[in-house]
């Protein structure tokens, strides 16, 4: 039941791990042999309300490429590890991106009201806490467990844990980043989880966000056009019921494929109880 490998195939916390990986080697080797042209991210792609008054509109999303430091970008890719895999898998790819861009962008926002001086912001922890206050959101009873100072397990409940982490924000943000007395930028992380605690309440409302697919389209025998194509999430839904022959094998791994492009697309729950029953019958025919 498994594909190919290609770039469509790898999820979306896969591929943007490897591009902060890339954006913190790319930026410790220029730093190394240009001093001139390491100003350029700051200036360029970090965000501040300075970038904001010269128009740089791309900042409050390009600042989460980049981060202060090692250890900075381990943990919060290990937050997309452990937190961002279960996420995407819940929402789909495409609301899954936009869960990215809006902890991203009102990371930014909440940051910028507390910060109007000179300094730059940087790092993807507002995205990291945008996918920890949905999946406690949705999943606020299902026991977890963690690893106390990475040696004792302990299991928890999700509810419990965005609660810890709102309280330790707010302590921080109260007592520490008001005053300027961390650099952590701590209103920023309420603005993620924020931004979670919005996608959680749309989607659970029974709306998706818009998707947008490029179709593309001869024109003319020398070029071709490529156009975004408007697509409402809710028509896509194929709401028909599948008969398969579970006798040909051919047949039953194009409908096996059709239906894993679905999860991959929106999720598990946009499937039909045909197309679950068809996947959990396919398992055991599929191995044999």
């Amino acid at each position: 039941m498994q594909k190919s490998f290609s770039i469509n195939s790898r999820s979306v916390v896969d591929i943007l791990i490897i591009v902060l990986l890339c954006c913190f080697i790319i930026n410790s080797i220029i730093g190394l042999f240009s001093n001139n042209l390491f100003t350029f991210f700051p200036d360029y792609l970090y965000f501040s309300s300075t970038a904001l008054s010269e128009f740089l509109i791309w900042t409050p999303v390009t600042y989460a490429c980049f981060h202060d430091g090692p250890f900075h970008l381990i943990l919060n890719v290990l937050g997309f590890y452990f937190i961002g895999k279960n996420v995407e898998v819940m929402m789909g790819k495409v609301n899954f991106c936009y869960l990215l861009a809006l902890g991203s962008i009102l990371g930014s926002l909440f940051w910028l009201v507390f910060n109007s001086g000179g300094e730059y912001l940087v790092g993807s922890s507002a995205v990291v806490m945008a996918c920890l206050s949905f999946y406690c959101l949705k999943q606020p009873d299902h026991p977890i467990t963690l690893l106390l100072f990475f040696i004792l397990p302990c299991k928890l409940k999700p509810r419990w844990i965005l609660i810890g982490v709102l309280m330790i924000e707010m302590y921080g943000f109260l007592f520490s980043e008001i005053n300027a007395s961390s650099a952590i930028a701590h209103s920023a992380h309420l603005g993620g989880l924020s931004a979670g605690a919005l996608v959680f309440l749309f989607l659970r409302s029974g709306r998706e966000f818009p998707h947008f697919v490029l179709n593309i389209t001869p024109s003319n025998k020398i070029s071709k056009s490529i156009k975004a194509v408007y697509r409402d999430s809710k028509i896509n839904v194929d709401k028909n019921t599948y008969r398969v022959n579970f006798s040909n094998s051919a047949e039953l791994q194009r409908e096996v494929d059709r239906i894993l492009d679905k999860i991959n697309e929106s999720g598990f729950g946009a499937l039909t109880q045909d197309e679950k029953m068809t996947l959990d019958k396919a398992k055991g025919l599929l191995r044999s």
